[in-house]
């Protein structure tokens, strides 16, 4: 891994009122926070706030925050207790100025371009509520720190990981909530399932909008029974409300349906 994440845009490029609003939770990922943050500077879209939600961090991470707000990059740093990412991040959302969210974890990155592709389709489409997109998970990180290292060992395919959204607002306004924080694990399943039962119009665009990196430190690589019990309650929970509405007997549509069209 590269010891500095490169460098991006001149701060001075941001403006003070944002149209989307990026929220990290991040708890001892001073290691990888930079590479997260540098992903995003390198966006061509520069009316941004970035919310990074400190969970009880003790690793210098908010140092690390502190002194790119200091040099002028558009950053809040919210200092908390430690928490479980669902929590990090409805804080963040509570704090967040701007009509579209979008979120990062402290240890992925955005690829080049990502929230130019996803907002050209929003604007595109004024149906849309949300669009998300293909992740590659990668173990090896290129020599910029910002992306697979090319040849590397590589996985491309769609999942249902925030990091790869963005979202107007008015989709957690119309689920009831964005994430439920019982789970400690699989909120990000919880929230697609309620956004697939509301039938809320979003799109899958057939490229790559997050780069998701497996590590040992990652709490994915745990060997914790709760993931399962977690995924099993959100899919219960699914089920129950169904139930109650009375459209169990109608599936919930495939994600292939929301994949763009191939020109």
């Amino acid at each position: 891994m590269p010891d500095s994440p490169a460098t991006a845009a001149g701060p001075s490029e941001y403006v003070t009122e944002p149209s989307v609003s990026v929220i990290i939770p991040a708890r001892d990922m001073g290691a990888f926070l930079g590479f997260a943050l540098s992903s995003i500077w390198r966006q061509n879209h520069r009316e941004l706030e970035v919310i990074v939600v400190d969970a009880g961090s003790r690793d210098g991470t908010a140092e690390l925050v502190e002194r790119q707000r200091d040099d002028g990059h558009p950053l809040r740093l919210l200092r908390q207790e430690a928490m479980h990412p669902a929590r990090a991040r409805n804080i963040g959302i509570a704090a967040a100025r701007a009509p579209l969210i979008a979120f990062l974890d402290a240890d992925d990155l955005w690829p080049a371009g990502k929230l130019e592709r996803q907002l050209g389709r929003l604007a595109a489409r004024r149906d849309l509520q949300m669009v998300s997109g293909y992740v590659t998970y990668f173990e090896t990180p290129a020599e910029d720190g910002l992306g697979p290292m090319p040849g590397s060992r590589t996985e491309t395919l769609f999942h249902v990981h925030v990091g790869a959204c963005i979202y107007r607002r008015e989709v957690f306004e119309t689920i009831g909530g964005a994430f439920d924080e019982a789970f400690i694990y699989s909120e990000d399943v919880d929230l697609m399932l309620r956004v697939r039962e509301a039938g809320i119009p979003f799109t899958i665009l057939r490229s790559a909008e997050l780069y998701y990196r497996r590590h040992p430190d990652s709490m994915m690589s745990r060997a914790d029974p709760a993931k399962d019990a977690s995924l099993r309650l959100a899919m219960s929970r699914s089920l129950r409300r169904r139930r109650e509405r009375g459209t169990l007997g109608t599936p919930l549509p495939d994600f292939s349906s929301f994949l763009e069209p191939l020109a």
